[in-house]
């Protein structure tokens, strides 16, 4: 189960060495994977489709819902991706990392295979945590939230299906990118929205839909499209899921290697907490349930504009560091200079389409309980359009290993922005909620891309 806009989480690791080695040739007969046009085509189609299957859900929600319904339902849904950010690892890109070369004839599939055992153990016990704080926490929660009765099974609802819908999601995520079948990964994550989709209108035609209706339908959509990932990943992968060998000392060892890039990864997910939902939480104790709703509305609506945008920084995570890895530096900064130019120019048409569809059409899609979300929108869009030519440096620290700029970046933004956050609600009430939001999300990027740029400018100095 995923949040339908903001996962994903978005959001790349060796092997035992710190530095990436060269890449094998591909081995006879196997799919070549990694394609950086493959995969960017394959990541624009799923986010494509998600945005636009995720808006008709998103205003089919707003508007069966309401501004205090859909309140309600973002503020159950916002402590549950909250609580599992907090030690969300990011396991997509320490996989791009450890298994970029899985395909070359020279790779050790059993020491890989433990590899896989290593982080799919990491993952599943990591959620665990929060879902199970979650369900011991929910009447203590509803009650700080200001929810209504019955709001604690919603908890455990919401908490458990996230859960199962996220069992070793980010791995098989990461592994299929490897693998170049970013289509399966858009296949599935498309049909996760399509089922969520198709099960909310069945229940409009019949009878009315509720938050608990609507909560119940993400975790069985999330789960199903997360089983149907594994089975296909399953299908496509080179080596076999063996435990022989695999020892819990022999984990402990292998996953020290790449402890620095789980510690830089935890870091960035605790200092991401704005985009998790954490200003969704702090609003429900300040202020109405419509008032939240508005905000998340427009949060949600921004978010569908990044969907586009995503793909890119999915894509360039094992582009560059193949280019780091084989010193290809000129190719590097070209591309660098042409994403940032397309994902601008993309980004600022999706934000103008956004807020003039919104400001013509907002009333009668979603209800005159919506209207203040056309307000809200321009302000949030700003971090759109200023963010999206900057998302290669996380995945340029990563392939540097300094994955821990990425950390201190995605940190000044957090701080930042929560004390802006802080200072500006209780005075200007959503409106500041959603400039404080602005604040972190740009500040995040434009750190992170100043300081790797320079990183990698050292290192082209010392490879001339």
């Amino acid at each position: 189960m995923s949040d339908p806009i903001a996962d994903g989480e978005i959001s790349t690791a060796t092997g035992p060495m710190e530095t990436l080695p060269s890449p094998a040739p591909a081995k006879a007969g196997r799919r070549r994977g990694g394609s950086f046009a493959s995969n960017i085509k394959w990541q624009l189609v799923g986010s494509l489709s998600q945005a636009f299957l995720g808006g008709v859900v998103l205003l089919l929600m707003g508007r069966e819902l309401g501004a205090a319904g859909f309140g309600v339902y973002s503020i159950i849904m916002g402590v549950v991706y909250l609580a599992n950010a907090l030690v969300e690892p990011r396991m997509q890109d320490v996989a791009a990392k450890q298994f970029w070369n899985l395909q070359a004839d020279d790779v050790d599939l059993p020491e890989q295979n433990r590899y896989f055992l290593d982080l799919l153990a990491l993952e599943t016990l990591g959620k665990l945590l929060p879902c199970v704080a979650v369900i011991g926490l929910a009447h203590v929660l509803t009650a700080v939230s200001n929810l209504p009765p019955g709001s604690p099974d919603l908890f455990v609802v919401a908490a458990a299906g996230y859960y199962l819908s996220k069992f070793g999601y980010g791995l098989s995520t990461g592994l299929l990118r490897v693998l170049g079948r970013s289509d399966l990964f858009a296949l599935c994550t498309t049909g996760e929205v399509l089922i969520r989709f198709a099960l909310m209108v069945g229940i409009v035609l019949t009878s009315s839909l509720s938050v608990e209706a609507c909560i119940w339908i993400v975790a069985m959509s999330g789960v199903a499209s997360n089983g149907l990932q594994w089975w296909l990943l399953r299908r496509h992968m080179p080596m076999k899921f063996r435990s022989e060998g695999w020892t819990v000392r022999g984990a402990a060892r292998r996953t020290r290697l790449n402890m620095r890039l789980l510690v830089s990864n935890l870091g960035m997910s605790l200092t991401d907490l704005m985009n998790k939902d954490l200003d969704v939480t702090l609003i429900s104790t300040l202020l109405p349930a419509a008032q939240v709703g508005i905000y998340k509305m427009a949060k949600n609506i921004t978010l569908l504009a990044w969907r586009a945008i995503d793909p890119f920084y999915i894509a360039l995570m094992p582009e560059i560091s193949r280019m780091v890895a084989q010193a290809e530096f000129s190719k590097l900064s070209r591309l660098i200079a042409r994403t940032s130019a397309a994902l601008f120019g993309l980004a600022l048409f999706l934000s103008v389409a956004a807020y003039v569809s919104l400001l013509l059409f907002g009333d009668v899609i979603l209800g005159p309980a919506f209207t203040d979300t056309a307000h809200l929108l321009p302000w949030m869009m700003v971090g759109i359009v200023l963010s999206a030519p900057l998302v290669w440096g996380h995945p340029l620290a990563v392939a540097l290993n300094c994955a821990d700029v990425a950390f201190l970046g995605s940190l000044l933004g957090a701080v930042v922005g929560l004390a802006a956050f802080m200072g500006l609600v209780p005075l200007y009430g959503v409106r500041g909620a959603s400039l404080a939001w602005v604040v972190s999300f740009v500040l995040s990027f434009v750190s992170i891309a100043l300081i790797t740029h320079g990183r990698l400018r050292q290192r082209v100095r010392v490879a001339a």
